[in-house]
């Protein structure tokens, strides 16, 4: 049983390339804190279409004690 785990764990891996991984498109940020960061243009475009929080509703959020 061990050895079939093992090879499809090799074959899973060898499915995903590296350059799969590389090829996706980054589009850098800045974080609330100010640090730059890359996400992926997919995870951005995901998102867009989602219901943006509006300026009361920022406020209150940074009022609150249970921030999540």
């Amino acid at each position: 049983m061990k050895s079939i785990l093992t090879a499809g764990g090799a074959i899973a891996a060898k499915s995903i390339s590296k350059s799969d991984i590389t090829k996706k498109e980054k589009i850098k940020m800045l974080t609330a804190d100010g640090k730059l960061v890359a996400v992926d243009k997919t995870v951005i475009e995901k998102n867009a279409g989602s219901k943006k929080a509006s300026a009361q509703e920022v406020f209150e959020w940074m009022d609150s004690k249970h921030k999540t």
